[in-house]
This record gives structure tokens, C-alpha cells and sequence, in this order.
């Protein structure tokens, strides 16, 4: 009789299982930091994951300065495609640049106090760390996607459009009994159809030569937001979603690695590191932890570039196929020809590639961020190259790398060859002294090894001491 209960209840429990339904629930993403691929790759996640749990209301808060026209313009079309299920923009700070056009792209722009929205111009960094306006092509290709998520949405077009162009001015009007927001261009061609008296201008809401930036409260004035609200839980009541399930999602581990290891600081700062290991370990016989440390930092960089979805196999090859040049060039190849200037042309190229999102189509912006990189990790590299050069070879951690030590007769120390005798003759450097290598001293072949500094292949030599089973020697001046 137990048994037949138990399964009695068993069979209840599943049967309710079954017609039950899950409880509603509503999603929270925030939009927060700099926009770029990582934050879009999170995003775009999230507003997947809503979709397939049938969330009743997806809810963006936003504070951000803006980021990557290409990210958001990724999170735009994501947010596009969730229909009918409801999304809220809820401006909790600032929604400037690329975070104002994530914004438009929502059926809802909620404001709390004090917040912003705007300031969506183009810019890139050009020379002299000058903001530069980008190109007109850009320029032009954001200002249509301003204008098409504004009309798709039911917003103010041309307040839109004034956040990407400061040459359009945007005016209050009243034309006999209605309220506008109109172009001065615009304003001009009615006149031919209403009387002087038929037009007031009530405000100008943006002059001509401003990017047009709006608080909260004139949001709310000219019809963008349709509410200012202290909270998340005061839009939750406004929205009437009270009794929902609250999902905040939250972006992974992996997902804030990737972040920061494309963040455009860190970036270049890993493409310095990775290079100035490699330099570094030419300086030294065989391969240890400076070139490790090199190609580590280089792989994390493409590492972050790939799963954000700039760097591909083709750039990663391109990459390593230089670097394979260069060293070939370096210790195989005698000179320094047309393999080595090969070798330098593909890294960079690789680089470049992993840096652009789209490489048959790149806008000035993304050109200019790219080249910012690249400029910034060489400029970087040669700056500490020519710090390690000039002070390394003194300090004491090079005479731990480098043997020093000489083991001299007085001390009682023999060699099967002395080499006592090649002190002060002179010979010529027959490979790359790095500092380590090999020269033709009175015509024997010997290793050597400089003082620190690099001396190229067929320069002049002489021969200053005896270290271990090498020769010190120096560059010989005016030879």
C-alpha cells in the first residue's frame, strides 16, 4: 500500500511538473566601461540567452563613455532581432558615443537623475594625440544608423541626428498649434508655406557647431526618454513587471579576460612586451625566459584578438611566417637582405590584420586605431631597446647572464689552449656578436663574446681578456 502511495505521489508531482509554467522573468544587462568586442561578444550572449528562456522584458543599463563603433553596432542588430520580447535602455550615468547608439536601438530609453545621452561624433586620434574628426564615409554610415534606429524606435529624429553631426542645429517649434523638433533647415523651408506668425521658434535646443548632448530632464523635455526614474526597482514598477524573476547577467571569467586583453592600453602594452622578449634574447647565447616571456605576451595578444573574432588563422600565420624570416635572416642567412625585410613587413602586416575587423573594408576609424597600436608597441619597444642596450650590459644582472668570471693563471687555472696569446691581436667578427659569437682572430676561429654591445658580421675586433673558454673583444674604431 506504501508503494502504490509513493508513486501515486510521484506520478502527481510530475504531472504537475509538466503543465506548470516557468516563472516569467526578466533579463539585466549591464553596459558598462569601454565598448569593445568583448563587451559585445557578452552582450550578445545574454540577449540570446533571454530569447531562448522567453524573457518577458530585457533591460540594458548603460553607463558608458562609448568604445567601438563596430561593437555596438553588433549589439544594435542583436537587439534587433528579439522581437516582440520588449527592450529597455536604462541610463543609469552616461550614455555617450556608441553607448548612445546602443540606447536608440532599445523601444524604451528610461533615464535615472543626472544621467546623459549624446556626443556620438566619430572621432580618432591622429597626430600629436590631436582628436581628429573621422572621415566623412563614417561619418556619414553612422549618422544613417542614428537615424534608422531613431525612426524604427518612434524617437526624435533629428535630435538623433544632431548627436553625430554638430553642423546640424535642431530647434523647438510651434507651427500654429503643434509642437516639433525641426532642422534650421527645415524651419526655412516651411516658411514658404506658413505665415510668419504661423512659425514661433520656442528654444534652440542644439546650435550649429555642438554636439548635442542632453541631461535627463530635457530628454524627457523633447520626447526621448518617457521617464526619469531613481532605480532599477522604480522601472521595474514602471514597467509593470512586478512578481518577475530578476536575471542579471554576469560577464564570465573568460569573457573578462578577453576584455582585458584587448583593451586598447593593454594591447599594444603586450605587442611591447612580446617584442622586447624576443630582442632581448637575440642578446643572449640559446633561448631563455626573455624569449618564453616574448612569445607568451605575443601569444595572448592574437590569443585575445581571435576569440574576439579580429585575429584569424591568416593573420596568425602571417605573424609567426615573419618571425621565422627574421630569425632565419638572424642566424642563418649571412647579412641582412631581403629575408629580413620580409620578416618585418609580415609582423607587422599580422599585426595589423589582427587589429582591423573588417580588412577589405576599413573605415578611417578603425585605420587610425590600428596604426595607434602598432605605432605606440614600436615607439615603446625602441625606446626600452635602447635603454636595455645602453644600461644593461652594466648592471648586475647581465654579469649573471653573461660569464664574466676569468679563470687566470696566478690562480692557478690551465686550459688545454691558452688563449693568453690572442690578448690584444686583432681579427674581424665572422657572425653577429649578440653579445655571443664567433670572429677569425689571426686565422683561427674562436668564440667570442662583446662587451654588451652588438657588433655586425665582418667588423673589425680586438681582443681585450680572456673569459672562461671565450675572448672579450670590442669593436675596433676607424678600422
Amino acid at each position: 500500500m506504501k508503494k502504490i502511495a509513493y508513486a501515486f505521489l510521484i506520478l502527481v508531482s510530475l504531472l504537475s511538473s509538466a503543465f506548470s509554467q516557468p516563472k516569467e522573468s526578466i533579463y539585466v544587462i549591464p553596459v558598462k566601461g569601454i565598448i569593445d568586442l568583448g563587451l559585445s561578444s557578452f552582450i550578445k550572449r545574454s540577449i540570446l540567452e533571454a530569447k531562448e528562456n522567453k524573457a518577458k522584458a530585457i533591460i540594458l543599463e548603460i553607463d558608458t563613455f562609448g568604445g567601438r563603433v563596430d561593437a555596438a553596432v553588433e549589439i544594435t542588430d542583436a537587439l534587433g532581432k528579439v522581437k516582440p520580447i520588449p527592450t529597455v535602455a536604462f541610463i543609469d550615468g552616461q550614455a555617450w558615443s556608441a553607448g548612445a547608439l546602443i540606447a536608440l536601438a532599445c523601444g524604451k530609453i528610461i533615464m535615472s537623475p543626472g544621467s546623459s545621452i549624446g556626443s556620438a561624433e566619430p572621432r580618432v586620434m591622429g597626430t600629436a594625440n590631436k582628436d581628429e574628426l573621422s572621415d566623412e564615409k563614417t561619418v556619414s554610415a553612422i549618422r544613417a544608423k542614428f537615424k534608422s534606429l531613431a525612426q524604427s524606435n518612434n524617437y526624435p529624429v533629428n535630435l538623433a541626428l544632431s548627436m553625430v553631426d554638430k553642423d546640424i542645429e535642431v530647434k523647438q517649434v510651434k507651427i500654429k498649434d503643434e509642437i516639433k523638433i525641426l532642422t534650421a533647415y527645415e524651419i526655412e523651408e516651411l516658411k514658404a508655406q506658413y505665415k510668419d506668425q504661423e512659425i514661433q521658434v520656442i528654444k534652440t535646443i542644439n546650435p550649429k557647431g555642438k554636439l548635442l548632448n542632453l541631461t535627463a530632464n530635457d530628454a524627457k523635455e523633447f520626447g526621448l526618454t518617457e521617464a526619469v526614474l531613481d532605480n532599477r526597482q522604480a522601472l521595474v514598477n514602471y514597467l509593470k513587471l512586478d512578481g518577475k524573476d530578476v536575471v542579471e547577467t554576469r560577464i564570465t571569467w573568460s569573457e573578462g579576460l578577453v576584455r582585458f586583453l584587448t583593451h586598447p592600453i593593454l594591447s599594444p602594452l603586450l605587442l611591447s612586451l612580446g617584442f622586447l622578449g624576443i630582442l632581448f634574447e637575440l642578446q643572449v647565447p640559446g633561448w631563455g625566459l626573455s624569449g618564453t616571456l616574448g612569445a607568451v605576451f605575443l601569444a595572448l595578444f592574437f590569443w585575445g584578438h581571435y576569440l574576439v573574432g579580429l585575429a584569424h588563422w591568416t593573420e596568425i600565420l602571417i605573424f609567426f611566417l615573419g618571425i621565422t624570416l627574421l630569425f632565419l635572416e638572424l642566424f642563418v642567412i649571412p647579412g641582412f637582405g631581403i629575408a629580413g625585410i620580409s620578416g618585418i613587413i609580415f609582423i607587422l602586416t599580422g599585426v595589423f590584420l589582427a587589429l582591423i575587423k573588417h580588412p577589405l573594408e576599413i573605415p578611417k576609424i578603425q585605420l587610425a586605431g590600428a596604426f595607434n597600436s602598432i605605432g605606440f608597441a614600436v615607439i615603446l619597444t625602441a625606446a626600452a631597446a635602447i635603454l636595455l642596450l645602453k644600461f644593461l650590459p652594466k648592471s648586475p644582472l647581465w654579469k649573471n647572464i653573461i660569464l664574466t668570471s676569468e679563470e687566470k693563471k696566478e690562480e692557478g687555472f690551465r686550459s688545454a689552449v691558452s688563449l693568453d696569446k690572442y690578448i690584444g691581436k686583432s681579427g674581424k667578427a665572422i657572425t653577429v656578436l649578440r653579445p655571443a659569437g664567433k670572429a677569425d682572430i689571426e686565422g683561427e676561429i674562436l668564440d667570442v663574446t662583446s662587451l654588451g654591445d652588438f657588433i655586425d658580421k665582418d667588423t673589425p675586433v680586438r681582443v681585450l681578456s680572456v673569459r672562461g673558454a671565450e675572448l672579450a673583444v670590442e669593436e675596433v674604431k676607424n678600422a
